[in-house]
């Protein structure tokens, strides 16, 4: 059995994992969950929610609410993700690899990076960067990139902020690209049928613009590639992947993608851009239009680079708006194409499971 329908949740086999699902669970069609999870207790998942544990386990609590296009996922081999029970994690962010305990609470387009970890009764901020490693405390409001703490709550302020974040209509989403306009306006008759069996393309992947693929490369689960103007063209080189919830608007124009790229989860790439040889684009990251990023080059996690910026090879840019943080050092390298090859087997994996 590869695939199944589980309270109306896609739930996919991986190798020798099956998902562990309560029943008391609320899903969405739409929202897919594969490999080594464990759900308890009455967690609502939302549309388009990707939670993925192809490698170390993801353990999820009881009520917990996940809302609209999350993505969890685990470092492959090295590192699941626990998250306790009672966490509401807001629309468009990413938990990798890292630990929340129970009552956290996720503002929307915020990254919680590998090997974090979240006390009790903490508040994360919209638009907030946790890096990898990093610790913060219980009873404390965190925000900014990177998160930092900005005050001490008491239990009664953490009831009354959470108690408005549930009852609220609709999701604290800001970003300068605002993703539901355009998904609204496009009509994707028709998933992307990949023509290289060398390739891997998840089968909700939504294409309604010209691409070509390489060998090895991937496009992971609930990627959209569209245009808000006429058709466009999306070129992704060998080898290379774009990540779970990512959205790319070609603005009818070409978006060339080289060989052995990382495109991290939720990114957003707004228009024309080139994206060279063993570039890495952080998870969350926004790539405005006429970007170029250099060989080697790494676009931080949650970064906004503006229309025009050009990265030269083997550099860092970070921020909001990204500029330069420091050349890439020869370690960074190697640890950057470990998790690209990381990305190779993961396509053969997948090609070979849900062939």
């Amino acid at each position: 059995l590869l695939y199944a329908f589980i309270m109306s949740l896609k739930i996919i086999k991986y190798l020798n994992f099956f998902p562990q699902i309560s029943k008391s669970i609320k899903g969405s069609i739409t929202s897919v969950v594969i490999g080594n999870v464990f759900i308890s207790d009455f967690t609502k998942i939302k549309k388009n929610v990707i939670i993925r544990g192809d490698g170390k386990g993801i353990y999820i609590g009881k009520n917990c609410i996940f809302n609209n296009r999350v993505t969890v996922h685990v470092a492959a081999k090295l590192q699941g993700t626990s998250i306790g029970n009672n966490c509401f994690i807001d629309e468009y962010s990413v938990v990798h690899a890292c630990k929340l305990k129970d009552d956290v609470i996720v503002g929307s387009n915020s990254v919680i990076m590998d090997g974090s970890v979240i006390g009790n009764n903490v508040i994360i901020q919209k638009n907030s960067l946790v890096p990898p490693r990093k610790k913060f405390p219980s009873y404390h409001l965190i925000g900014g990139s990177p998160a930092k703490v900005l005050s001490k709550i008491s239990c009664r302020e953490f009831l009354k902020y959470k108690n408005s974040f549930i009852k609220k209509k609709s999701s604290s989403f800001v970003n300068s690209f605002n993703y539901r306009n355009y998904i609204c306006k496009n009509n994707f008759n028709e998933n992307y049928k990949k023509k290289n069996i060398k390739s891997f393309i998840a089968s909700d992947v939504k294409v309604s613009q010209k691409l070509t693929m390489g060998i090895n490369s991937s496009i992971w689960y609930s990627v959209i590639i569209l245009s808000s103007k006429k058709k466009g063209e999306v070129i992704l080189g060998k080898g290379s992947n774009i990540q779970d919830n990512s959205i790319f608007d070609t603005l009818g124009n070409l978006i060339k993608i080289g060989d052995r790229v990382t495109i991290g989860h939720n990114v957003i790439i707004k228009g024309r851009s080139i994206i060279h040889d063993d570039a890495v684009i952080g998870m969350g990251s926004l790539l405005e239009k006429d970007c170029i990023v250099g060989n080697n080059s790494f676009v931080g996690a949650n970064s906004v680079v503006r229309s025009g910026t050009v990265i030269p090879n083997d550099t860092i840019y970070a921020g909001n708006p990204a500029v330069f943080f420091r050349k890439v050092t020869e370690k960074e390298k190697v640890f950057f194409k470990k998790g690209q090859k990381i990305y190779e087997e993961l396509t053969k994996d997948y090609n070979s499971i849900l062939a």
